[in-house]
Formats: structure tokens, C-alpha cells, sequence
């Protein structure tokens, strides 16, 4: 199985059509990017889906005529979550400390975000301490 790669924030725009769509052809992602976020060619749309689907394995498509018709291979939470934890990964050599300061110190939070960090935080802990192995399950690759 391959690993879920980096995304350009022009593939992520795709993804998020693609998630909220459910499948669409690539006119139709041509369509909802001219409008979101100003004119893009539709062969630049066609590459994007190629190597989208062909390189890093995010979409797959189907051929309804001679339509392409593109979807998500994976649900908006399981992508967001593995490009996360490469990020980390990556970027922080999995340290979620200083995740965590980077991400306080880029915005500050309110009250109310701290209190759901702590209950989010106190929920994870809660959860470790039932199930101490739970989270290995979550990074074996499901099919």
C-alpha cells in the first residue's frame, strides 16, 4: 500500500470538491475551482487529477461514456489524518509537543479553544488509559 504523499494546495482544493461532491467529472471540478478560487484551464484540471490518482493515490476514477468521472479514494477524516501524521513526521520528527506550540503560537487561542483542547486532551488520556494499545490499531493500514 502506498503512503499517502504531500497534497499542493491547488490538489487539496480538488480533494474538498471531491469529498463535498462525492464524484465528479472533471469539467464539473473545473467548474467549482473557476468559481472558488479564480480561472484555471481544464487541461490543468485533467493533469491535477492524473497525478492525483496515478502518483499519490488519492482519487480513482471510472469512465461513464467518455467521461472521466472522479472520486475520493479515501473519506476527508482518513486523508486529513495520514497527511497529519506524515506532517508531524516530518516536520516536527513526530514531537506533537512542539506541534502543539507551533500551532498555539501561529494563532492564539480563545477560552473556549483551550477548554476544548483540555477536554479533547483529557479525553485521549482517558482513552490510553482503557485501551493503552488502541492506537497502534490505528496506524496499521486499513484495506
Amino acid at each position: 500500500m502506498r503512503k499517502t504523499q504531500m497534497v499542493t494546495d491547488r490538489e487539496l482544493e480538488i480533494m474538498k470538491i471531491l469529498w463535498a461532491r462525492e464524484k465528479a467529472s472533471v469539467r464539473e471540478v473545473q467548474d467549482d475551482l473557476n468559481r472558488e478560487t479564480g480561472p484555471v484551464a481544464y487541461s490543468t484540471v485533467q493533469t491535477l487529477l492524473n497525478i492525483m490518482e496515478e502518483k499519490k493515490g488519492l482519487v480513482r476514477h471510472v469512465v461513464e461514456g467518455r467521461t472521466f468521472i472522479y472520486f475520493p479514494k479515501k473519506s476527508s477524516e482518513r486523508t486529513i489524518r495520514e497527511l497529519t501524521r506524515r506532517f508531524v513526521d516530518r516536520v516536527f520528527d513526530g514531537a506533537l509537543d512542539r506541534v502543539m506550540v507551533a500551532l498555539l503560537d501561529s494563532k492564539p487561542p480563545t477560552p473556549e479553544d483551550l477548554d476544548r483542547l483540555r477536554a479533547m486532551i483529557d479525553e485521549a488520556q482517558r482513552q490510553f488509559i482503557e485501551n493503552p494499545y488502541a492506537h497502534e490499531e490505528q496506524l496499521t493500514p486499513a484495506s
